[in-house]
């Protein structure tokens, strides 16, 4: 069993984060408040990625404090202080010992001190994790704000072995799930069953929950990208779109494939399949260092224009983006949509973990097609880590009834 990352990798990219800061400054990065939903409930807490990634720890309401300065580094732990009764309720909190033990940071204080301790800190240049929303954000009193994307984007773009083999366990759960899938789906059920025979099977394997919401998304509605209703009966000679993964230890699998309903593929279904399906074979291999993910968007429109246009499927009078509309790919970390700077314009390098993910989309004919990889960038080339999962026609159809 792939194991959780340890105490040391956090030390290491505190470490990592501490030397990419400017002189005289101190970093403030938090894990974020729950949310209130009702009377006697909050909404379920997702803790902030970024200190996730920093410290390990995924309960509400810490604060971690970065300090640089001529004389020292410094990291400092602020956590909530047990409350016997909340405990009662809601759980045990986090001691410091357990603390100590996940993150590997030695000077780990109560929330009640942290006002005090700040206040020390005000000459300094001020950082602080923009990705927080600003619901959730305190005002710390400092005079200036500045953000620290641009550094985390940097550390966290490029994973280590620790991490992708996080990632792909969370694909091999996702295979799992798919596996599934591809076994018990009938004409009549409803889209959300083939999400809950997915959903079930990854959590019967160790996944902790869901990269993102299951989308299953079958006949007329395939072109609506971010379909979340899954309610739907689903008809026989349809086809059925689904974007899934799985999140194990805090890293995501994301993988998109599109099945027959009834088993087989229409004439008309196969051949927008397989023109998506050639375009990506056609499109990983520009997955290399060096290049720009702008270019490969550019690239993967070249080939899906190629197929669509050249086989008679698209209508001469339109163009790409007329079926085609979204990004080629993402970084995917302990985000499904990792941190990845401006507008997704990186370039790429070894140690990214990339998406590829063509799609076709004909509203005309109520089809759509997406189909997904998540792909490793190595000095030797693009690296599939999920190829085990099947996505030609025939070895489709074969683990189809």
């Amino acid at each position: 069993m792939t194991q959780a990352l340890t105490s040391k990798f956090y030390q290491k990219k505190r470490k990592a984060l501490l030397q990419l800061l400017p002189e005289q400054s101190v970093a403030i990065i938090p894990a974020g408040q729950e949310v209130v939903k009702s009377l006697d409930e909050n909404y379920r807490f997702y803790v902030n990625n970024n200190y996730f990634y920093l410290t390990g720890l995924s309960e509400p309401e810490g604060i971690l404090v970065l300090i640089k300065t001529q004389d020292q580094n410094k990291s400092v732990l602020f956590i909530r202080k047990p409350d016997p009764f909340k405990e009662k309720w809601f759980g045990r909190y986090m001691t410091i010992d357990a603390a100590h033990e996940k993150s590997g940071i030695k000077d780990i204080r109560y929330l009640e001190e942290f006002e005090h301790f700040i206040d020390q800190w005000k000459e300094l240049q001020y950082f602080e994790d923009d990705t927080i929303p600003e619901h959730q954000k305190q005002d710390y009193g400092f005079e200036e704000k500045r953000p620290l994307s641009q550094w985390l984007s940097e550390l966290r773009l490029i994973k280590s072995e620790e991490e992708i083999a996080l990632i792909r366990h969370a694909i091999h759960l996702t295979h799992l799930g798919i596996n599934q899938i591809l076994a018990n789906l009938r004409p009549g059920d409803y889209e959300y069953q083939a999400q809950n025979v997915f959903e079930s099977t990854i959590f019967d394997c160790g996944a902790e929950e869901t990269a993102f919401d299951t989308i299953a998304v079958s006949g007329e509605d395939a072109p609506i990208l971010h379909y979340m209703t899954n309610r739907k009966k689903m008809q026989n000679q349809t086809m059925i779109l689904f974007d899934l993964g799985a999140r194990y230890h805090g890293y995501c699998s994301d993988i998109s494939r599109t099945f027959p309903v009834g088993g087989h593929y229409t004439k008309e279904q196969r051949a927008l399949y397989e023109a998506v399906l050639q375009a990506q074979e056609k499109i990983i291999p520009y997955y290399q260092s060096g290049r720009n993910m702008k270019e490969v968007q550019e690239i993967s429109k070249k080939w899906l224009g190629h197929y669509g246009f050249e086989t008679g499927l698209f209508d001469p009078n339109k163009t790409i983006d007329d079926y085609y509309y979204h990004g080629i790919g993402h970084s995917l970390g302990l985000d499904t949509h990792d941190l990845c700077g401006e507008n997704r314009r990186i370039d790429l390098k070894p140690g990214m973990v990339i998406t590829c993910e063509p799609g076709l989309y004909m509203a005309d004919r109520g089809m759509g097609v997406r189909i997904e990889d998540d792909i490793l960038i190595t000095e030797e080339g693009p690296v599939v880590l999920s190829k085990e999962i099947p996505k030609t026609v025939d070895a489709i159809e074969s683990m189809m009834y």
